[in-house]
């Protein structure tokens, strides 16, 4: 994959894969001694790659390994490679009790986010929840952050081109109404 993602032009590629984390009852310092192992030969290969591998801090309800950009920071800098970093998902932050907007204000300026997913914690997109997704566009371009965003829902109601057209007109929305406010200012 970290190939593939380098031969299709892209500069990032996220590992959430809840179900490839998994840790055995009993196995917490040997599974995360082979999860550690692991992303370092993602590293070594994502640096050959020109590409940065980011590990994805999943909700604790989907994983028990790397519930928090700390946790993720934690294995990045043992393992020292600038073609290894972390991302933020807002599904999984609030899920597990983090302020998103604050999160992304406390890393963001450390230049160890390489990507934002948008999602809400009812597992729907931006917009269909009661995460403040205006406050986190405003600390993104607030901060200079120019790497991607994504919107990444689980349920798609009706359909997924209704789900992705509602997020779409979301986020412009929640764009457009922040240029006004500059603008007026």
């Amino acid at each position: 994959m970290v190939r593939l993602c380098a031969e299709l032009g892209g500069r990032y590629l996220v590992h959430g894969s809840p179900g490839q984390r998994r840790l055995e009852a009993g196995d917490d310092n040997e599974g995360r001694k082979r999860g550690i192992a692991y992303f370092a030969a993602m590293a070594a290969t994502a640096r050959d790659a020109g590409v940065v591998y980011l590990i994805e801090p999943l909700s604790r309800r989907d994983t028990a390994f790397v519930n928090s950009v700390d946790e993720a920071l934690e294995i990045v800098v043992a393992i020292g490679s600038p073609a290894l970093g972390t991302m933020v998902d807002c599904y999984a932050a609030a899920t597990d009790g983090d302020d998103v907007a604050a999160l992304l204000r406390r890393w963001l300026p450390k230049g160890v986010v390489g990507h934002v997913h948008f999602n809400d914690p009812n597992r729907r997109g931006p917009g269909e929840g009661e995460l403040a997704f205006g406050e986190v566009v405003d600390v993104l371009l607030g901060s200079g952050y120019s790497g991607a965003v994504g919107i990444e829902p689980f349920v798609y109601e009706p359909d997924g081109m209704a789900c992705a057209a509602r997020a779409i007109g979301y986020v412009r929305g929640l764009l457009e109404a922040r240029s006004r406010r500059a603008r007026s200012g």
